[in-house]
């Protein structure tokens, strides 16, 4: 019996990591984009800062999902925190009209699912993870009074790692285990335009360009079965391998109204290209066709979704800001490819938050209750009913010089 090999699905999750003044807001913050974080949203929105200015902090991002079975059996997956961080330096140089910054933080992917190895979904999913840092420097410029642009390079790094069960039930021996490491980068850039026709009125807009990444690295079988040993030299193997991934390209576009000097409130709608992820490829330096271990492709036929938005900011006094904000999240992942490993769904995010200023110290802070639809899927991966939810919470400091 030939040994099929599936490559572990990509896991791409992603959140409101980028900064703690916008995830309060919903992440509605294209039109707004008055802090360093600009840079990820809108970099035309720079122009709005002055001297030089340093904005970072880091986001803690706790994940729950169940699984249930059509039998009635279910499994959760292992207790895990993420902490994404992000740094913004934005500086005028002494320039009148031209802004320049550079900012470090994770565009796609948070972390991932961790099931139990011998768990009912071993044959699906044990372990399933993507993580990415962008270095983008950016340059922005007032051309009118009103009117600003901005761009970026983005330099991307991505670390992707899949593990999972393999039945060997059919030979006469227990599972064997695939595990598969990589490491990639690209080059992409980011566009943004910022109108502000008036106090009350400014408009935005935001794209950021697909990114094509290789990810580099190997894959290990081991406790393979002993009928399949002699192809493989052994109960174990290993190879390099290479698995081409192209992140999507978003489009952001808000409106942010300002009726008096303590309210700010904006909404926004995010346009994302996932079709990209058509399929996973995975290719093998060395395989083993009489096992059935070859170049593979995994039918991903992920579908473009969009994110609705609203959020407000409230000044108490000069020093206190409240805020609030919710996002409607429309999954990519269809249910014919739905596994384990991004049991994704239609989800909502509920955002609260404040921001202290003490002279040209800011502090921000932010918390999300991420409720994701539950969803129950009949396809030939693994069927069943998932339900998920995520902790985001977040603080940032900034400081001006």
């Amino acid at each position: 019996m030939l040994f099929i090999f599936l490559c572990p699905a990509i896991s791409i999750a992603g959140g409101p990591v980028q900064s703690s003044k916008a995830s309060a807001m919903g992440t509605a913050f294209v039109a707004i984009a008055d802090d360093p974080s600009a840079i990820a949203y809108n970099p035309a929105g720079l122009t709005q800062l002055s001297d030089t200015t340093i904005y970072g902090g880091t986001t803690f991002v706790i994940p729950s999902t169940t699984y249930e079975n059509l039998s009635g059996q279910s499994e959760d997956i292992d207790f895990q925190i993420f902490f994404p961080p992000h740094l913004y330096i934005v500086s005028d140089f002494g320039e009148k009209d031209m802004r320049f910054g550079i900012g470090i933080y994770s565009p796609f992917g948070i972390g991932g699912k961790e099931w139990d190895e011998n768990g009912l979904t071993r044959y699906s999913s044990v372990k399933n993870m993507i993580a990415t840092i962008s270095i983008n420097p950016t340059i922005a410029y007032r051309i009118l009074p009103s009117l600003s642009i901005g761009a970026g390079i983005d330099f991307m790094i991505s670390k992707t790692a899949g593990e999972k069960m393999i039945d060997q039930s059919t030979l006469g021996a227990g599972d064997g285990k695939v595990t598969m490491n990589g490491l990639g980068t690209g080059w992409g850039f980011n566009l943004g335009i910022l109108f502000i026709p008036d106090r009350r009125w400014s408009l935005g807009l935001g794209y950021r360009s697909r990114i094509k990444v290789t990810h580099k690295g190997d894959i290990e079988l081991t406790h393979i079965a002993p009928a399949l040993q002699p192809a493989f030299g052994g109960s174990g193997f290993k190879t390099d391998m290479e698995s081409p991934t192209t992140f999507p390209d978003l489009l952001n576009f808000g409106i942010a109204y300002r009726p008096d000097k303590k309210w700010t409130v904006a909404i926004e709608f995010e346009y994302g290209g996932w079709s990209t992820f058509d399929s996973a490829e995975l290719k093998l330096e060395n395989e083993v066709p009489e096992a059935g271990f070859t170049d593979s492709s995994t039918f991903l036929d992920w579908q473009d979704a969009g994110i609705a938005k609203i959020g407000a900011d409230y000044k108490l006094n000069d020093k206190l800001s409240i805020r609030g904000g919710y996002a409607y999240v429309e999954t990519m992942v269809p249910e014919h490819t739905l596994d384990a490993g991004n049991p994704d769904s239609d989800h909502h995010n509920f955002c609260i938050g404040f921001g202290y200023k003490i002279k040209s110290l800011v502090f921000d802070f932010f918390y999300i209750a991420d409720i994701y639809e539950d969803r129950t899927v009949i396809n030939n991966i693994l069927s069943g009913m998932y339900d998920n939810f995520t902790h985001f919470t977040g603080f940032s400091v900034g400081k001006q010089f």
